[in-house]
């Protein structure tokens, strides 16, 4: 019985790793092969190799403009999201009152509405209040699906925070400040660094809601949609997207790591 369940869950494990391969990863691995290829098509035969449709990124000057846009806005939502998150995370997780359980679920909302939906009804709030679209209103319609991811990604880390630390602290003469500063951010800071990486990817690569609210503005995600149209600017696409994705990728890693070795040290401090 025992030998047949083993038989039964690694066949489960294979056949839900090729899936996974085949339908995520191998897209994304001919996306990367094929942006090398020297033809204006994206497919066989092979043409050579070229690194030529990475060289003419940096000559389109509405691309470069919409990579700074989208790095501009990211940033920016970020610092705020992670300042209004962590102290919605502080909400949920250390104080006790009769309206937690609908905070907390006022703050997920926007985990199950469909973006697109968002999009809408923001450009319909800032028609209605007379808000130019513009780099200000992305800003503000990034910060409205990041705040809550980060306060998920750090409640997660403050449940398991022994809130009686900074009482100690503050008996010992720590002020509110001090306390923070000294004893509660370097133990929750690499769940800060964790939810400010991944708040940073959800902004970059956002698309529905940006594209509603972005008026004149160019994004990347934007630039990417609207450059589809056109089927010689498709090598362009797979060399700019390849390395937006390789990227991402890569900070995606970090912050994934940062957050099992943050989940790994909390263990052991508050076993």
């Amino acid at each position: 019985m025992v030998k047949k369940n083993l038989i039964v869950k690694t066949v489960l494990g294979i056949y839900t790793t090729a899936i996974i391969v085949f339908v995520i990863y191998l897209p994304l691995l001919v996306l990367i092969v094929f942006s090398f290829n020297n033809s204006t098509i994206s497919g066989l035969p092979w043409r050579g190799f070229t690194l030529k449709w990475y060289a003419q990124i940096g000559k389109n000057d509405v691309l470069v403009q919409s990579l700074i846009n989208s790095v501009v806005v990211a940033v920016i939502v970020t610092v705020i999201s992670l300042i209004i998150g962590f102290l919605a995370a502080r909400g949920m997780t250390k104080f006790q009152y009769k309206m937690k359980s609908l905070f907390t679920g006022f703050v997920s909302i926007p985990f199950v509405m469909p973006w697109m939906l968002i999009g809408v009804a923001l450009l319909l709030f800032f028609n209605l209040v007379k808000l130019p679209l513009s780099l200000f209103t992305v800003i503000i319609s990034h910060i409205s699906f990041d705040v809550p991811l980060v306060a998920v990604l750090v409640s997660s880390r403050l449940s398991k925070f022994d809130y009686s630390i900074e009482e100690a602290s503050r008996d010992l003469g720590s002020n509110p400040l001090q306390s923070f500063f000294l004893v509660t951010l370097p133990i929750i800071a690499p769940s800060l660094i964790s939810a400010g990486i991944f708040s940073f990817s959800w902004s970059f690569d956002a698309f529905y809601i940006t594209h509603f609210v972005s008026g004149s503005q160019v994004f990347s995600p934007t630039w990417i949609w609207s450059a589809l149209r056109y089927p010689n600017k498709l090598p362009l696409i797979n060399a700019v997207s390849s390395i937006i994705l390789v990227a991402e990728l890569v900070i995606i890693t970090i912050a994934e790591i940062i957050r099992i070795r943050d989940e790994g040290a909390s263990e052991t401090l508050f076993m």
